[in-house]
This record gives C-alpha cells, sequence and structure tokens, in this order.
C-alpha cells in the first residue's frame, strides 16, 4: 500500500521524524533552508515543524551559529531501546570475547537505510585499535557491517538497496567497483571485506546475523596500516565466524 492509498499514515509525523533524522545525519547544526534541502520539504512546512519540535524539547537553537540541533531528549528514547533490545543482550559477551581475542574493536551494527548505527561496541586493547563511538553512524555502502547485511537480504529488498547504495557512491565520487567487488564476495562467503573505503587507515569485516527477528551485524574494525588484508581474510574471519556460530 502506498503512502497516498493509506489512510492511517499520517503525513504530519513522517515530516516532523524526517527533520529529526535529517539533523542526526549532518552531525551538526541546520538551518531551516539546509532541513528543507535535506528533507525535501517546503521551506514553510519546516518553519513550522522546528518550532513545534523545539517547543517540545527535541531540538533547539545551537548557541555557536544559526540552526537547529538535536537536544538530549532524544536519548531518553533511544537508551530505552536499547535496553529493551535482545540482540544487544545477547550479542555483549560474544563481542567482549571477539575483542578478548583479538585486541580489536568490536562492534554491533543495524541497518538504517543508507546508514548504520553501532549499538553497541567494544573497545580494542590493541595500541593501534580503532575507536568507534555507540550510536555512532556511517554510510552503508563503505562499511563492512552494511554490506554484509545487505548481502543476507531477499533479493527483492536488496536490489532496492544496492541501487541506492550505489547513487549514494556515485553522487560522492565513492568506488562503486570495491562496494561491487565487496558485495559479490559477501553473497558468497557470508563475510564482507572493506579495505580503506569509509576512511584511509581504518578497515572492517563483518557477518550478518539474525537473533529473536532482529536483523544486524557483528564486525571488526581494524587498522589498514597494522593489520594486513590476508590477516582479515584468514585469521580474524575464522575468528568472527565462531563468534556468529556461537551466537546461532
Amino acid at each position: 500500500m502506498s503512502r497516498d492509498t493509506d489512510r492511517q499514515y499520517v503525513e504530519a509525523l513522517a515530516r516532523g521524524m524526517s527533520i529529526l533524522e535529517a539533523l542526526s545525519r549532518a552531525q551538526r547544526p541546520l538551518s531551516n533552508g539546509e532541513i528543507a534541502v535535506a528533507t525535501g520539504l517546503a521551506p514553510s512546512t519546516v518553519t513550522r515543524l522546528t518550532h513545534t519540535l523545539t517547543h517540545l524539547g527535541y531540538t533547539r537553537v545551537a548557541q555557536e551559529r544559526r540552526g537547529y540541533e538535536l537536544t538530549l531528549k532524544n536519548l531518553a528514547l533511544g537508551y530505552q531501546v536499547l535496553e529493551g533490545l535482545a540482540l544487544i543482550k545477547r550479542t555483549r559477551s560474544t563481542l567482549r570475547q571477539l575483542t578478548d581475542e583479538t585486541g580489536e574493536t568490536s562492534a554491533l551494527a543495524i541497518l538504517d537505510g543508507l546508514h548504520i548505527t553501532f549499538v553497541d561496541v567494544c573497545q580494542g586493547s590493541n595500541p593501534a585499535a580503532v575507536r568507534l563511538a555507540t550510536g555512532g553512524r556511517m554510510p552503508t555502502a563503505v562499511s563492512a557491517g552494511g554490506i554484509a547485511q545487505i548481502a543476507a537480504m531477499d533479493e527483492r529488498e536488496r536490489r532496492v538497496l544496492v541501487s541506492q547504495a550505489r547513487s549514494y557512491l556515485r553522487q560522492r565520487d565513492g568506488n562503486i567497483q570495491a562496494f561491487n567487488d565487496s558485495l559479490a564476495e559477501a553473497m558468497e562467503t557470508g563475510i564482507a571485506i572493506v579495505r580503506g573505503e569509509w576512511r584511509t587507515g581504518i578497515s572492517g569485516l563483518a557477518i550478518a546475523l539474525e537473533i529473536d527477528g532482529d536483523t544486524a551485524a557483528i564486525s571488526i574494525a581494524v587498522a589498514t596500516d597494522s593489520v594486513s588484508e590476508a590477516t582479515m581474510r584468514g585469521a580474524l574471519t575464522h575468528t568472527l565466524r565462531e563468534a556468529a556460530q556461537r551466537l546461532a
């Protein structure tokens, strides 16, 4: 059913949520004009919605520049979700074990359209370990966790997201061939490997899993200069598969 024919669909609520999502992706204050461009909403609509969201306490006017930013009230909603998410409870000990065995940072990532979000992170002990933050986001097309989850989708759903990911890369002069190669490998082996596509010097590998109806990916982030591709495809891949098998 499309939005146009769904009489239960509340367009005003959807527009308000799109503003919160745009501010979350930007990770900096946005003016009403910038929000309008990011969401495709009319400037007059954005003005009314940002006024309402500020009145409710979900956004505020940034002090350092003209624009709106998210408030801590949004975290209150997020933490309640994280605390109740069975997937996190089931995987937390596995993340700790992964980090203890490898010394590298491990994380649980969920798919959010063209981005993934790290909902749980265990920081590595190695001096060169990559630092990730719980709640941090990364473009799906350049992340091992995102590609692993795309590979695990049914064909129809995967086709849509692959098209969107390629369009995202094309608009940013990204490496579409690297994305295609990583996706093909993940569909064949179940393991997604990305070398330096998100940021120079940072690589990762991931495997998708489903627990209690929730889909996510367990990933290991590594410093490209200190961990070779052979190690990623060998010892780290073996350790990651064992972790997924324990959860299964």
